[in-house]
């Protein structure tokens, strides 16, 4: 797996939708596009007020605070960057298993 292949959000809506039908799920795509923009906003505002997700069998997404730091542009700029949080992905073994089991 040498290059990083991505699915935008219409794959990601599409690909919902088309599963929900092959498991005999009737279901319109704009329920699909309501419930996964739901999801969105609730995931967002979870981590925009400090909380932590956990998603089954693929791992957890976290806020993690980070200190401020200087910085050092190619043109010479220098700077420091101030204190504040990230998201960081901690991926599930599962997730890490089978990522380390596929063929390039």
């Amino acid at each position: 797996m040498n290059k990083l292949d991505t699915l935008n959000e219409k794959e990601q809506r599409d690909a919902v939708w088309t599963a929900l039908e092959a498991d005999g799920v009737k279901v319109t795509k704009t329920l699909v596009d309501k419930i996964m923009d739901k999801q969105n906003d609730l995931l967002f505002n979870a981590l925009a007020s400090g909380k932590g997700i956990k998603v089954s069998g693929l791992g957890t997404l976290e806020i993690r605070p980070h200190a401020e730091r200087n910085y050092k542009l190619p043109d010479g700029t220098t700077g420091t960057a101030p204190a504040g949080y990230h998201v960081e992905f901690v991926e599930s073994d599962k997730l890490l298993t089978a990522m380390n089991t596929v063929s390039a």
